[in-house]
């Protein structure tokens, strides 16, 4: 197994991307380890217990790696840190407040990474598996500082009270109706792509994106509808006919869209970021964001197969 994995090589960029989620994880720990001694609550305490067991599996992951390709490591955090105070200057709101917005900037940080990472197909995994743990411990961390009381209620869309009592904050419906507005648009530009690329393997694949987009425009129609969100212009059906498409390289097409995509992932992160009144809400752009996740990496191998992606210049130690 350590001999197929030695055989793959990383790009400059992802060399640079595994240094950097690193060094990252080395600051938090120690951050970690400083806010341990100021705790008093007992829930805080645990909640930081589990987050520092994460950071050091994830810490672990790319310590091999870094020394899998021969990238220099960055310092490494103090073994221990902690320190003993009585004083309320760094109370547990603080502390957990600060941690959670770790969290919210790592998953950025994180996507950036994966987004970019052409090249080495394991390295995708791993970074994607990454990005999917850090969602889902930021998503609890939302539930730990709402039933605490300590996230803040910002600016709600006024409407009258649904029965079951859920509200919308301003940011959540304006990320509803982007995230639609988005779909229809991107909706009517593949509709376009699969009338003019010529290769079969790439309009099946486009073939399937349509029907996924399909899908989440129906899920996201269904959210708007519910909490009365004005919805988006839908834009006409493509209709023309193409009489020439020899000037339509399938090559140009591709990095066109993975481009798209690459924007969309920070729209997505955003969305998701933003989302921490509404559960429901919250937990669909989170489904939306680990969905074009998947979408990306299969789209990044069908593009190296093909071999229609620029190639980014190799890593030499």
């Amino acid at each position: 197994m350590l001999g197929t994995k030695t055989k793959l090589v990383v790009n400059i960029r992802e060399a640079h991307n595994l240094w950097d989620l690193l060094n990252s994880k080395y600051q938090i720990m120690e951050k970690a380890l400083i806010y341990e001694g100021f705790v008093h609550d007992t829930d805080l305490k645990i909640a930081l217990k589990q987050i520092r067991k994460s950071i050091l599996k994830n810490i672990r992951v790319l310590e091999d790696e870094l020394d899998t390709y021969c990238i220099p490591s960055p310092d490494r955090n103090r073994a221990a840190a902690q320190l003993q105070s009585d004083s309320d200057s760094i109370n547990d709101e603080y502390i957990a407040m600060d941690i959670f917005l770790y969290f919210q900037e790592h998953i950025e940080n994180l996507l950036s990474a994966f987004y970019s990472c052409f090249t080495n197909d394991s390295l995708r995994k791993i970074i994607k598996e990454m990005a999917s743990r850090t969602i889902n411990e930021t998503n609890i961390l939302v539930h730990y500082l709402r039933a605490k009381g300590w996230m803040e209620k910002p600016p709600m869309v006024k409407q009258e009270l649904r029965d079951d009592g859920k509200q919308l904050m301003l940011i959540e419906a304006a990320s509803l109706h982007d995230h639609l507005t988005y779909r229809y648009d991107t909706m009517y530009l593949t509709n376009i792509f699969v009338a003019i690329v010529h290769d079969l393997d790439f309009k099946i694949a486009l073939d399937v994106g349509l029907h996924r987009l399909n899908k989440q425009i129906g899920m996201l129609e269904k959210s708007l509808k519910t909490y009365a969100v004005p919805f988006p212009k839908r834009p006409g059906k493509f209709t023309l006919c193409l009489r020439d498409i020899r000037f339509f390289d399938d090559d140009t097409i591709f990095r066109t869209i993975s481009s798209f995509m690459q924007g969309a992932g920070a729209k997505h992160a955003q969305a998701f970021k933003q989302a921490t009144f509404n559960d429901e809400i919250r937990g669909l752009f989170k489904e939306l964001l680990l969905e074009e996740m998947d979408v990306f990496n299969d789209f990044v191998k069908l593009g190296n197969l093909k071999g229609w992606l620029n190639p980014v210049p190799k890593y030499i130690p």
